[in-house]
């Protein structure tokens, strides 16, 4: 079964298989992420990026997605 990849988890997968990003991040891509599936990642490269995609998916506003993930990774990291 072909499994469909939205527009955003297209963007998403692209922007994870870059090598100095897993690197950095320590994860290796599968090329299946998806956004639903990377906001709830233990990952906080991951999520990040999902999480300022997903934001841009949904029309919030740079000041939004900066806030959220700014907030996500302070008291995550």
């Amino acid at each position: 079964m072909t499994r469909h990849y939205s527009n955003g988890d297209k963007i998403l997968q692209a922007v994870l298989a870059n090598e100095k990003l897993s690197q950095w991040g320590e994860y290796k891509p599968t090329g299946e992420e998806t956004i639903s599936d990377a906001l709830f990642s233990e990952n906080p490269t991951i999520r990040a990026v999902a999480m300022i995609i997903d934001g841009q998916e949904n029309n919030s506003t740079q000041k939004e997605i900066y806030t959220q993930v700014t907030q996500y990774l302070t008291q995550t990291l």
